[in-house]
């Protein structure tokens, strides 16, 4: 067995190599060391299509805002 940190071990299984992403020799709760694993930059995405969001909400309650504004009739 082959992890992604380098260190390798020997396993009784009949796939001649196995690859992992982390091992107890690199995981945060073996070696008491914290890390963030954020290989597909998830966070990064999510933050953007909150952000997104965000603005496609206030850009529609502006709109809603001028449509609301244009309709009120005005007495002479």
């Amino acid at each position: 067995m082959k992890c992604n940190c380098g260190a390798t071990f020997t396993t009784g299984s009949t796939v001649k190599e196995i690859s992992v992403e982390i091992c107890s020799a690199c995981h945060p709760l073996f070696t008491g060391t914290q890390k963030l694993i954020d290989t597909a930059g998830r966070v990064d995405k999510f933050n953007q299509r909150a952000a997104a969001a965000k603005r496609k909400q206030e850009e529609a309650a502006v709109r809603q805002a001028e449509r609301d504004s244009k309709s009120v009739p005005v007495e002479a």
